[in-house]
């Protein structure tokens, strides 16, 4: 059993964005936590309950293989990878494996990539690194799509670039009616993202990068809402 009470002065401790650790927000003190209360749930069938709260039919999703990738991808990712960094790592060596020419990174189609990191580039901030590009029209090849970045899911068209920063993140929608799964930030339509080439692999892993960030920008975040 993990205490959340801190040793130092007895307040009400908090989760950190990095999930080893919890912090007092009176004292600041922070303490390095082994073995969690939650260590003992099934990390391959159970969605972390103390930083999400959970609407996924993780059963329901299983009946498809597109689904069952998704959600292996993005529980391997929450409940056992833990930082930003290495599920960034992780979503590479999936990308690095499909030969689908709609998803680029700065080693994999990079034309591309960089066709799409130019789109975007009004939005982004000094120090920001884009990671990863989907496209989402079959001709657009860069015009239109999702870029992944350190700060940010972006998703843009011909028109306009909508975007929502990872320290705002609050709830990740996932749309499973048809073959392609895809998840919708914050709820909203407009900014959404979808890895089609990796089996679906990609959007598990995906979903589950942009949450740890969110965890890890924002350390007053408690929960996450999956809808």
């Amino acid at each position: 059993m993990v205490s959340n009470i801190c040793q130092n002065c007895g307040g009400l401790m908090e989760w950190t964005g990095d999930r080893r650790k919890m912090r007092c927000p009176f004292c600041m003190s922070e303490f390095l936590i082994e073995e969690r209360e939650t260590d003992a749930f099934d990390k391959a069938n159970v969605i972390d309950p103390l930083l999400f709260r959970s609407e996924w039919d993780i059963s329901k999703l299983r009946e498809k293989s597109n689904g069952k990738d998704f959600i292996t991808e993005f529980l391997t990712g929450v409940n056992e990878v833990g930082s930003a960094e290495k599920e960034q790592e992780n979503l590479f060596k999936i990308l690095s494996k499909s030969d689908n020419s709609d998803m680029a990174t700065e080693s994999i189609h990079p034309e591309l990539f960089k066709t799409a990191v130019q789109r975007v580039a009004s939005v982004l901030e000094p120090g920001e690194k884009p990671l990863v590009y989907q496209n989402s029209g079959l001709f657009s090849k860069g015009k239109e799509g999702s870029v992944i970045t350190d700060r940010r899911t972006i998703t843009y068209d011909t028109k306009k670039v909508m975007f929502e920063l990872h320290k705002d993140i609050r709830s990740l929608q996932l749309d499973n009616g048809g073959d392609i799964p895809s998840i919708r930030v914050n709820e909203q339509f407009a900014v959404r993202f979808s890895m089609i080439g990796t089996g679906y692999k990609g959007t598990g892993a995906a979903a589950a990068l942009i949450c740890l960030y969110a965890f890890a920008q924002e350390p007053d975040l408690k929960q996450i809402r999956l809808v």
